[in-house]
């Protein structure tokens, strides 16, 4: 099993759901945009690094947090050593401080048992697969179409943690709780809202799919 360490922090001062790409902008602001881990794009190239966002931005019940993965995790010194901590979330200041921390290990890999998962607003059909979604007829190929993909991204994800499972990943979307259009990156893309179980074991806010970096897909466990 490989092992992932996790921290997420929530802060005390609320923010809306659109003000989550302003709350990425203020806090890698605040660290320095030298340091890359806090906004993903290349600092050298211009471009983005094409990997699994180890800080993650999300809200939950208003709350703004942060979710790091393993290195991610020592670079929140570069946020925390300011010595102001208010943001600028596109002209309103907010200050913050934590409300709530908390520290996880995981055992990464492919386990005898299965794990529920909720998974809310999962961008999860790139160009190719969405072309395929839309041509399919039955309510049963496209829920086997989606199961396929997300389970296409969790061995990605277990890849990209330099976990290789000893055994296969297994998918099973029990429900799909609801479909809509939302707007990611100024274009209408579909989303999902559903429950599945996996024998992955999983750390509640992960993120999977498009925009997992900035509160979209975001897993949480179900008992």
């Amino acid at each position: 099993m490989t092992k992932l360490r996790l921290l997420s922090v929530q802060f005390d001062t609320p923010i809306d759901p659109w003000e989550l790409p302003a709350f990425r902008g203020a806090v890698a602001a605040k660290a320095g945009y030298e340091n890359d881990l806090f906004h993903n794009h290349d600092n050298e190239t211009g471009g983005y690094h094409y990997r699994l966002p180890l800080i993650q931005y999300k809200q939950d019940r208003g709350l703004p947090m942060l979710v790091c993965l393993n290195e991610g995790i020592e670079e929140l010194h570069h946020f925390f050593s300011q010595p102001d901590w208010t943001l600028n979330l596109k002209g309103r200041q907010a200050p913050v401080r934590i409300h709530k921390l908390d520290v996880q290990q995981y055992n990464l890999g492919a386990w005898d048992k299965t794990f529920r998962y909720h998974l809310r607003d999962w961008i999860g059909l790139r160009d190719e697969n969405y072309g395929i979604y839309t041509r399919l007829d039955g309510a049963v190929e496209r829920l086997t179409h989606l199961q396929t993909v997300l389970q296409k991204q969790l061995d990605a994800l277990l890849q990209q943690l330099d976990c290789t499972p000893a055994k296969p990943v297994e998918v099973k979307i029990q429900q799909v709780q609801r479909e809509r259009w939302v707007e990611f990156k100024k274009v209408k893309v579909l989303a999902f809202s559903l429950e599945f179980t996996a024998n992955v074991a999983l750390p509640n806010y992960i993120g999977l799919g498009k925009g997992c970096s900035m509160g979209w897909g975001v897993v949480k466990g179900l008992r």
